[in-house]
């Protein structure tokens, strides 16, 4: 089982503040058996939604600064600091690699490897593991203990 967060702790976060989107994060990982994947979006993204709601005609957010919002400089590490205290480990991409196969040393599709064994298509795969198409950070979180 994977509970997928994509696109929405930015909005969470403006709307319920520090307080909201921590519990917003606390009750995923309630209902997560084992692994969260979440697209934590960054400080630079809350800037831009005031500009985007002006576009589409609705009304802007009230304040999206960092004072009303203490997580959002460091959002990414907010965040995994509480799925940490839910009970779950961030998965690194070796692990990725080394649980999908694909941290053999090698691709087998004879293109010029690297000083690691790394050819252009692990390379690749390494790259579109870590990141969206839209350049977003994709963090998968593993659940190591159950918290009451």
């Amino acid at each position: 089982h994977v509970t997928t967060i994509f696109s929405t702790t930015m909005w969470i976060h403006v709307h319920a503040g520090d307080d909201g989107l921590r519990q917003f994060i606390e009750r995923a990982c309630r209902w997560t058996r084992r692994f969260v994947l979440i697209e934590p979006q960054p400080s630079g993204c809350y800037r831009k939604a005031n500009v985007r709601l002006r576009k589409m005609g609705r009304p802007e957010l009230d304040d999206v600064t960092s004072s009303r919002l203490a997580m959002r400089p460091d959002i990414e590490k907010s965040i995994g600091m509480i799925m940490v205290k839910c009970g779950f480990r961030k998965v690194t991409l070796e692990e990725m690699r080394i649980a999908t196969n694909c941290g053999d040393g090698g691709d087998g599709d004879g293109d010029d490897d690297d000083e690691n064994g790394r050819g252009k298509s692990e390379k690749k795969r390494e790259e579109v593991a870590a990141v969206t198409s839209w350049n977003r950070s994709l963090d998968l979180y593993e659940r190591v203990r159950v918290v009451e």
